[in-house]
């Protein structure tokens, strides 16, 4: 499922009779260098436990690991006979640890059911979790969650801001910290751990009507309940209602990495049903507040089925996850192609459609001086 919340049909017809293009925005184009990582594409082509989803964050925990952590996902629903899934996935979130050596070494987490999500607060099954970044400190695991509710057909985001606690030993015993709202904010996008200031930098997102705006905010990484600070534009407040955005775009899928001396914000064209979108952005910065420049296109998405493109976001980036070739995976999302190619066939579907695609970008094609 997409989590960009309800969108209106006066703003998506607006998008495509525009073609939801900015002036900062260049039109489609290949990038030199840049490729699909087979490869690791892959490793999410599993049979059992986890055989497909979206989300596809990765924190690292030490001892080699990495976890991944997945939103609306497919659980032990492989049928191998006919190599497809159910139309309908089983869970909203789960987990995958994967070693960062040796990817192929992988192991589900969900909760107990059958199956259940990881992550799960009360009964109602109208409330739901979809987890997004995370980090490790103090032998915890921290993943920040984005709670949704069923609103009729569709859903919508609730304004809380949820963080699982889990112990690294133990990461089915999960407790959840509730932080209520930050002036609407939703922290969740992306987390930083700066080494250089002590800080860990949280990047959130808030709809402005007409696209989304960025804002930061730090804390120390052991004390996720004290007190929070947000960038006003030229220096840190206590008041999340004084935050200033750093950064707008019509997306909201947005991932901060920082390589080397630059800190990168991925982004993705905005796409809606099929055919609408296709580019991944980068844009970049000296510093975690930006400004961010240079935007420009470091991907064409390029999973076509019957000659038309399938609706992708989410675009996240992992750099523990390095080739030792100054190259940066991203993975991007696809849900499939809307109305321009059925892939639901007798209530059964290819998961390919459904499975996060990487891609490796140089550094050189981000920018000129992380080369």
């Amino acid at each position: 499922m997409k989590k960009t919340g309800i969108i209106t049909f006066t703003f998506i017809s607006a998008c495509l009779l525009f073609s939801c293009k900015r002036n900062n925005m260049p039109s489609t184009q290949l990038v030199s260098g840049a490729y699909k990582d087979t490869v690791f594409t892959n490793y999410f082509r599993r049979t059992s436990g986890f055989v497909a989803g979206d989300g596809a964050y990765s924190i690292p925990v030490g001892n080699n690991q990495s976890l991944w952590v997945f939103g609306d996902s497919y659980i032990n629903s492989y049928d191998p006979a006919t190599g497809t899934v159910p139309c309908i996935f089983q869970v909203h979130n789960c987990a995958l640890s994967m070693n960062i050596g040796s990817p192929a070494i992988q192991t589900t987490y969900t909760g107990t059911g059958n199956p259940a999500p990881l992550f799960n607060v009360g009964s109602n099954n109208n409330y739901w979790f979809w987890p997004a970044a995370g980090y490790s400190a103090n032998d915890t695991l921290y993943v920040f969650l984005d709670r949704e509710m069923k609103r009729g057909s569709s859903f919508a985001g609730v304004d809380s801001n949820y963080t699982a606690c889990m112990p690294l030993s133990n990461l089915n015993n999960i407790k959840y910290i509730l932080s209520g709202s930050r002036n609407g904010i939703d922290f969740s996008k992306t987390v930083i751990l700066d080494s250089a200031s002590g800080y860990c930098y949280v990047y959130g997102i808030k709809n402005n009507g007409f696209g989304n705006d960025v804002f930061l905010a730090r804390f120390l990484p052991g004390a996720i309940r004290g007190p929070w600070q947000y960038y006003d534009g030229s220096g840190w407040i206590n008041d999340p209602v004084l935050a200033a955005k750093i950064y707008s775009e019509f997306t909201a899928s947005f991932y901060v990495v920082h390589i080397k001396q630059k800190y990168v914000m991925i982004t993705t064209e905005f796409s809606y049903g099929c055919d609408q979108g296709k580019n991944v952005f980068a844009t970049v910065s000296d510093n975690p507040y930006g400004p961010f420049t240079n935007h420009h296109s470091v991907w064409v998405v390029n999973d076509t089925l019957k000659g038309h493109y399938p609706f992708f976001y989410l675009a996240n980036a992992h750099p523990e996850f390095n080739n030792g070739k100054n190259e940066l995976l991203i993975t991007y999302c696809i849900n499939g192609y809307g109305t321009c190619v059925n892939t639901c066939i007798n209530n059964r579907m290819n998961p390919d459609v459904y499975r996060p695609k990487a891609i490796r970008v140089p550094y050189y094609a981000i920018n000129a001086s992380l080369e």
